[in-house]
């Protein structure tokens, strides 16, 4: 670890400065197009090359800038979205030229020279570890990229398979990295996971869970108290990190892919508007949860009937737009034999009273798992994540994240289901 970069770093932990330069707004050609950059100097500090995720940048990104800069950080805020015009989404990510990460690297280090840090959330990083990699591919052994910090990772495939399947970049990144984790978000379930496939591949991984907090937590409209100290807390766990990154060899000689591994971005959105079967239709996993009355429901007992299994919690903003569309789904098809069972994971009987009673009036069933016991046997990959289970009780269909679920589509893919013929049940 270079003894200036330490250097930089001990000065940039120091409280802030009175006054934060405005930006430089520039282009940078980065995967064959000018991709605005927007650069928070600093005279001797380290770099933070930051990318937006599927949300693109905020206001908020900004704010997190200058302060950062106030403390002695130089902050490149990229938009690689205009760039290459494309829309704000996770599936632009898979249109997006993977060039855009080393051009855009190379560029923030021939011009500051000094070493780099990345940072990113969510639904960015399968595309940024790919990018990453593909640098060290082209600078072996380099030190100009100081380290990784990730902010909520999100970084399986979305595939239905026994255990939620990583992206295969993840099995061949090995560079430094640091991992900020919102506790109260679907990606804190697969991080010892993360971390495990991090470290096999040669990472040195160090993790800050963050307790009470949910994704998107510096630019939520809806912040609780706790995430806006946390919103404010942000600059310094950002240095605390690359303090940390700074203390570990940066050098990695790049890992090679076998010939039979395909390397090409695929992101999990989430957005398409139809249901994904389900090879070979397994039989449903047990599920046994009582209600808000105290009333315990056994999946068996609905045999004969089409249901929506669906996991959610109140502090999910995708799980809560989706729910009056899931409500007039169940409206439009009750009388064909279609039912609703709603499981909350995580969260305390009396939160989800209040949720339903002032946000969401819905009239499917609710059902509680406060211990998330179901996710032993149900794999939900993210907050949402729903099964369709047929007549004769098989896993026909899966989603993981928010739809409209009155989209023609999925009515015609759950009909499809109602009007399989089915034999009556074995009596016990």
């Amino acid at each position: 670890m270079p003894g200036a970069l330490l250097a930089f770093l001990l000065i940039a932990l120091l409280p802030a400065a009175a006054v934060a330069e405005s930006p430089a707004a520039t282009a940078i050609t980065a995967g064959g197009e000018p991709v605005p950059v927007e650069r928070y100097a600093a005279d001797t500090g380290p770099v933070l090359l930051w990318f937006p995720s599927e949300h693109g940048l905020q206001d908020e990104h900004r704010e997190q800038a200058l302060a950062l800069q106030a403390r002695g950080v130089e902050v490149w805020l990229s938009d690689p979205f205009s760039g290459h015009f494309l829309p704000e989404a996770a599936s632009s990510f898979d249109e997006m030229p993977v060039a855009t990460v080393p051009d855009l690297l190379d560029a923030a280090r021939e011009e500051t020279e000094r070493p780099v840090f990345v940072f990113a959330s969510d639904r960015a990083w399968p595309w940024l570890l790919t990018g990453l990699h593909q640098w060290q591919q082209a600078n072996p052994g380099a030190e100009d990229l100081a380290g990784v910090l990730m902010l909520s990772p999100f970084l399986h495939t979305g595939a239905d398979a026994d255990e939620p399947e990583l992206q295969p970049v993840v099995h061949l990144s090995n560079l430094p990295i640091f991992i900020l984790q919102p506790a109260q978000s679907p990606q804190f379930q697969h991080l010892g996971r993360v971390r495990a496939a991090l470290a096999e591949a040669g990472s040195s991984v160090g993790v800050r869970i963050l307790p009470e907090i949910r994704d998107r937590y510096f630019f939520r409209p809806d912040a609780t108290a706790g995430e806006r100290l946390a919103r404010e807390a942000m600059p310094g766990e950002l240095l605390r990190g690359m303090d940390l990154l700074a203390r570990t060899p940066a050098a990695r000689e790049p890992r090679v892919p076998a010939d039979d591994v395909d390397l090409a971005v695929r992101t999990p959105s989430g957005t398409d508007a139809r249901l994904n079967p389900v090879e070979d239709k397994p039989e449903a996993p047990e599920l046994i949860r009582p209600d808000l009355e105290g009333n315990e429901h056994d999946l068996r007992d609905y045999r004969g009937e089409v249901i929506l299994i669906n996991f959610w919690a109140s502090w999910c903003p995708p799980c809560v737009h989706e729910m009056p569309s899931m409500q007039r789904l169940e409206d439009e098809l009750r009388d064909e034999g279609f039912r609703i069972l709603a499981v909350n994971l995580g969260e305390p009987e009396d939160t989800i009273r209040a949720f339903i009673e002032d946000e969401v009036e819905t009239e499917f069933t609710i059902l509680l798992d406060p211990q998330q016991e179901s996710l032993e046997d149900w794999r939900a990959l993210a907050f949402p994540t729903s099964y369709v289970v047929d007549r004769e009780g098989h896993v026909r269909y899966a989603l993981y994240g928010a739809i409209e679920w009155m989209e023609p589509g999925v009515i015609e893919q759950i009909r499809g289901l109602l009007e399989e013929s089915t034999e009556a049940p074995d009596a016990d």
